[in-house]
């Protein structure tokens, strides 16, 4: 992997340059504030913001700024989070593709007593929030571009109710108000809701939506349709279709017609796991696995293995899910299925196989492969959870309530993203150690730092994880902590040349 031009310290003022022109607080020293707690999260990168205080990294005052930034009532959540939507917005060209990539993490406060608007989370056990965000990624770069909206789900229900509006499809209006409450705290129901919110945010975009196995619903689907947006998600596998006929498909795929929408002439209802197992495949492509079935770099890959891909179009007819309640939609749904499968596993493998649901094309090797890739940059909102809790320890958190917590969240957010961008700028991958190739020529880089032959982007590379501590063994990952500890002192370093540049002539006379 050859890394390409990279200057981290213009991209971190871009970013707050951005910031500035799009803050809307309500007065000026507010709008200066947001800027000031971006910057203090930045120049403390991978440190939880109550260890920003240390003297290497910033005054006290700096850091009581901070806390007061979040429990000031004036600074409206909800206007926060729009400066931040604007603030990504503008990164964006009208006309530009962007994947919006929606998820669920939850964040455990399981022992923060003091939170008195906590939720059960996880099997129950635990205490907490759950936080949705919906993250933009450019899919021709395959970079975090950052948070566009998220929300934070307390004992109370969603925190963004100000914003979105969970109450507004007719089907669920008979719903008694503890059933309203429990649907606005349905993740499958928050994301049709947000599909439909961001609607006008995103307007002049192609966009495509990108979910995990949980979020595969009828619903979710068409508010895509609804809102002129694209959609990949992968599938749960488990449910009748209909499809037009074709000789491919086996006898004992087909089913009875059940309760939906009616059957086109032509079409007939089929069983899709029956029908996954049938659809023609032609090879793909070959992906190193661990032990675990995780896509890993070639260093850490158990096996190989060797994918094929096929594609069919399929009608979704039948009724859907929510709270416990079967609701016949509006509208049957034609989409598109892709299917990528291991086809000849090693014995005792489980093979692989992932089954997508989508409106894009698919005609194609080229429109196929389009496809697998937006989903596979879906990883991206796994490294950004990486960076909260792992870097930025959001969970160490003692802020008394989720709406300090979700404004932590909107500065953690924007200063995450710029970690996560560095590192794709300089070609190191999202986890796990560098590339064979690139770790050489790293490695000669960092003996070689003056070395006008070598290539500047790999003495960059090698610069910034030197100053962070990376130790150059070939196990070692630059990851988030070494990276951004490395880049403060490289821009510490660049910001006192630029303060004392002018002593060295005082020197010299």
């Amino acid at each position: 992997m050859k890394p390409t031009a990279a200057n981290p310290r213009e991209d971190r003022q871009a970013l707050l340059d951005r910031i500035a022109r799009h803050a809307d607080l309500g007065h000026a020293a507010r709008n200066a504030a947001l800027v000031r707690q971006v910057q203090l999260l930045l120049d403390a990168p991978a440190t939880p913001p109550a260890n920003a205080a240390g003297p290497a990294m910033a005054s006290w005052a700096k850091l009581m700024s901070l806390y007061r930034f979040l429990d000031n009532d004036k600074v409206s959540l909800s206007t926060l989070r729009a400066v931040r939507a604007r603030t990504v917005r503008e990164s964006l060209p009208d006309g530009a593709d962007v994947l919006i990539v929606h998820d669920v993490t939850l964040l455990d406060y399981s022992h923060h007593h003091r939170k008195g608007d906590r939720r059960r989370i996880g099997d129950g056990d635990g205490l907490g929030y759950e936080y949705v965000p919906c993250v933009a990624v450019d899919p021709a770069t395959k970079t975090l571009l950052g948070v566009v909206h998220d929300t934070v789900v307390t004992a109370d229900g969603p925190d963004d109710r100000d914003v979105m509006d969970y109450d507004a499809d007719p089907l669920f209006r008979t719903f008694s108000a503890a059933e309203k409450k429990r649907l606005r705290e349905n993740h499958r129901h928050q994301l049709a809701v947000h599909i439909r919110g961001l609607v006008p945010l995103l307007s002049g975009l192609h966009v495509t939506h990108v979910a995990d196995r949980e979020f595969d619903d009828h619903f979710d689907m068409d508010a895509c349709f609804q809102a002129g947006h694209d959609f990949v998600f992968r599938c749960l596998g488990n449910r009748n279709v209909q499809i037009a006929e074709q000789s491919w498909i086996p006898r004992r795929a087909r089913t009875a017609k059940q309760t939906g929408h009616p059957v086109p002439d032509g079409w007939t209802c089929v069983n899709l796991k029956h029908l996954i197992a049938a659809v023609p495949l032609q090879p793909y492509t070959s992906l190193p696995l661990d032990a675990r079935n995780r896509v890993v770099p070639p260093t850490g890959a158990t096996r190989t293995a060797n994918l094929s891909i096929g594609a069919c179009s399929v009608r979704l007819y039948r009724a859907a899910q929510r709270n416990q309640h079967y609701f016949r939609p509006p509208r049957s749904l034609d989409i598109n299925m892709v299917v990528i499968r291991e086809t000849q596993p090693p014995p005792g493998a489980t093979p692989v196989q992932w089954v997508l649901f989508t409106s894009r094309p698919i005609q194609t090797l080229h429109q196929l492969d389009t496809i697998a890739t937006i989903y596979t940059l879906r990883w991206l909102i796994e490294e950004f959870f990486h960076l909260l809790k792992s870097a930025y320890h959001i969970e160490a958190s003692h802020l008394t309530d989720a709406t300090k917590i979700a404004r932590l969240l909107v500065l953690l957010s924007l200063a995450a993203t710029t970690v996560v961008h560095v590192k794709a700028t300089l070609g190191i991958p999202p986890k796990g150690p560098l590339p064979a190739p690139l770790y050489r020529q790293v490695k000669t880089a960092l003996t070689q730092l003056d070395n006008p032959r070598l290539d500047p982007n790999l003495r960059l590379i090698a610069l910034i994880a030197g100053l962070g501590g990376w130790l150059a063994r070939r196990n070692d990952p630059v990851g988030p902590t070494v990276l951004m500890r490395g880049l403060l002192k490289l821009l510490a370093i660049a910001y006192a040349f630029q303060r004392m540049f002018p002593l060295r002539f005082w020197v010299e006379d």
